[in-house]
This record gives structure tokens, sequence and C-alpha cells, in this order.
């Protein structure tokens, strides 16, 4: 692990940037804010330099995910500590996170790359997940059935925080038999109080408000989506077994919310095809769906895995996306 001083030191920060990471516009400016696993220190990067600009905060703890209320320009932090505390970036302060009951089962806030943790006003919303799970589940589905949905966290007051809605569901089409990581991703319209949901095994995606309101179903799918093979990792699995299933099958890796051009993205990653004689394994190539603001498909755009990597940004020149030479190409989608 790097200190925040050599951090600043890099010529070239994308070898830093997480998947989580996210355009802002702070002071009339876009900066990429990120911060590393495990790190305790949330930097900014310019995306035009290609060099780590400053650090924006300090942090008195790991930090697990954070989001950035573009409201009042407070950082919301969610510790990676055994308590998983919040930490308010314009007060210094650290709020203890309240018990609530789901489903009569204690949850904690969910944290890492693919938990929503977004914030919005006087609401913050994030994953969570049932406190049972530290100790284990025997039945998958009861554990899924109580976790990776949204919870809603009132933030007016900077010093405390109390929960005040969960919400959500999985799409109709999410097989009840398989489960591999089975993320809730989320994208959100701030602009019409729309929050999109879907996961990795669903074609489906649903439709909320962000109150918490179901409003359908879209199918936002690709020509190239082939149903992934039945497999139940509900039982004890090794990595290797997981990500061999990951590789060989077809799973969607993320949605997104264009409000700049109003547009929808998902994220679809091919199977990789085995190449035999072969000592170098092949990335995967993955698709790019693009949809209207009603979630209509628009069309489709392939990638090379070889090229570009499934990592996306989105800002006010375009989509920058990553490629395997740690640089960002600029796509304009409309």
């Amino acid at each position: 692990m790097k200190e925040p001083e050599t951090f600043l030191k890099q010529k070239d920060a994308l070898l830093w940037l997480p998947i989580s990471s996210t355009i802002y516009d702070i002071d009339e400016k876009e900066s990429v804010l990120f911060s590393t696993n495990g790190g305790c220190v949330i930097c900014s990067f310019d995306i035009e330099t290609n060099k780590i600009d400053t650090i924006v905060a300090g942090i008195p703890a790991k930090i697990g995910d954070f989001c950035y209320n573009s409201d009042n320009g407070t950082i919301w932090v969610q510790l990676d500590n055994r308590n998983l505390n919040l930490w308010n970036s314009k007060s210094c302060t650290e709020i203890s996170c309240p018990s609530v009951k789901y489903h009569e089962e204690f949850i904690i806030w969910a944290c890492g790359a693919y938990n929503t943790f977004f914030s919005n006003g006087d609401i913050l919303y994030t994953g969570f997940f049932p406190v049972k799970s530290l100790t284990g589940f025997d039945d998958y589905a009861e554990f899924r059935a109580k976790s990776d949905l949204i919870a809603a966290w009132d933030i007016s007051n900077p010093d405390s925080v109390r929960c005040v809605k969960i919400f959500g569901k999985r799409p109709s089409d999410q097989p009840k038999d398989m489960f591999i990581k089975d993320w809730y991703q989320t994208a959100f319209n701030v602009e019409d109080s729309i929050i999109v949901a879907g996961t990795e095994l669903s074609q489906n995606v649903v439709v909320m408000t962000m109150s918490g309101k179901t409003l359908g179903e879209k199918k936002l799918s690709s020509k190239f989506y082939v149903k992934p093979q039945k497999r139940d990792f509900s039982k004890s699995s090794s990595v290797a077994e997981i990500i061999e299933y990951c590789d060989e099958n077809m799973l969607f890796g993320g949605l997104y919310y264009d409000r700049y051009r109003k547009l929808y993205y998902r994220v679809l990653d091919l199977a990789i095809r085995k190449e035999d004689n072969s000592f170098t394994k092949k990335k995967s190539d993955w698709v790019l769906i693009v949809a209207d603001s009603k979630l209509n498909k628009k069309y489709e755009v392939k990638f090379d895995g070889n090229k570009h990597r499934g990592v996306i940004l989105i800002g006010k020149q375009g989509v920058y996306v990553r490629t395997v030479d740690n640089t960002m190409d600029l796509f304009v989608f409309d």
C-alpha cells in the first residue's frame, strides 16, 4: 500500500482507479474521485491530464465506499471498520449505524463496489445484508430474500441518520435456482426521480421511483445474449470454480445513467472462448447496450476485450472507456 504523498507523484493514476470511480461536478470542474482498496484518503483525478490532482479528504479509518452529495458538497463515506459507520467529510464526524430490522432480521449497511451507495438531497441510498450473514446462512435463498436491495436513510441531521424505507425487488426473470454473486445493480436518474435495477442473470430491469414505488419492468438485453448454464453456487464453491463459470458464461456487468444525454447504459460481459494451444488467457469481449430515457434500446456496441475494459466513466464530454493500456478513450453516444 502506497502512502497518499506517493499517490500524488504517480504519472499514471489510472492504475489506482477502482470500478466504482465516478465523475462529479465539483466547483464547476469535472473530477474523478477515488480511493484505493483499504485506503484512508480520497483523491481527485484529472481525466484530461491523466494525473492525480489533489487529496480531497483524509478519513480516520479504511474506506469501504463513498459518494458525493452535490447539493451540499459533502462526501459520505462508509467506513470499512467493525461497525461500518458513516463519516461526514464536511462536519468531520463519525456517525453510528442504527440497528434496523428487515424480515425479522437485523441488517447492516453493505459496502463495496457492487452495492448501492448514492446520496441525493437528504436521502442516502445503500445496499444491505443481514447480520446473520456474518456467521453464515445454511439456505442461500433465505439470505438472498433479505439482502442486496435498497435501504433509504434520512441524513438531514449531519450527526445522526435514520432508516426511512427498505424497498426493491429482483426482476421477474431472475432464476430462482441459480446463485452466483447476484449483485443488485442500480442506476439513479435524479432528473426523473427514477431508479433502475437489475442483476447479473436478469435480462429485465426493474423501474422504481426514488421513494420506492415499483413502476414495472423493461427488457434491456443484447442480441448476443445467451442464457448462462444452470449452476447452483449456494453451497461451498472454490473461487476458481466461480471465476471459471463467469468466464464461460454471459453476465450483465453494470447499469449506468447518463444525465447529459438522457441515456441508460448496460454492460454485458461475453463468454470467453477457450483457445487451444494458447498459454495466454483472452480478455472477455463485452457489449455496451444503449437505451433512451424510457429504457427503449436504441443500439449496442461490441468492444474487444483485448483493447477496452468494461469500465466506463460518464462525463459532460461523453463516455470514457478504460483501455487495457490504462488510458481512456472517449466515446459519444446519442
